[in-house]
């Protein structure tokens, strides 16, 4: 082999590991969720993951007791509207309002919860609260105290 072909064969190497350890993008697409069904229903929490990309809000529905899994958004779009990873507790009585997964598994795009009247709204999946094909944040939005 030529030293040329040595260089160029380390620099592809090298290259391909570079872009084979990059971080894949925590972007993706919402279009697993239904926008177009709400489902609303009484929950306890049974955990919290205050996660990268995304959070997740476990709860147990309380008239079936069906485990369902909340996806939410990151703990950074989270934390600017106040909440924390322990804004959530494993046996807080909640109520929600999510789309759910189109697969029909027990997940959902949270929409909001209220604890005791103190309504928290999530960005819709894909779009404002309620509203789909805006941006896919998930982000909460903080209703106006007026």
């Amino acid at each position: 082999m030529s030293k040329n072909s040595i260089a160029r064969t380390a620099a592809l190497t090298l290259v391909s590991s570079l872009l084979a350890s990059a971080p894949a993008s925590a972007h993706h697409s919402y279009a697993q969720f239904d926008a177009s069904q709400t489902i609303s229903m009484t929950v306890t929490v049974v955990t919290w993951e205050w996660t990268n990309p995304h959070s997740f809000l476990q709860v147990e529905d309380n008239a079936t007791g069906d485990k369902w899994y909340l996806e939410a958004g990151s703990p950074s779009m989270l934390s600017r509207t106040g909440m924390t990873r322990t804004t959530f507790k494993p046996g807080d009585k909640v109520n929600v309002k999510m789309h759910p997964r189109r697969d029909k598994s027990l997940n959902g795009s949270l929409l909001s919860v209220d604890m005791d009247g103190k309504v928290l709204l999530f960005q819709a999946a894909g779009g404002p609260p309620g509203v789909p094909g805006g941006r896919p944040s998930g982000a909460p939005v903080v209703p106006d105290a007026h």
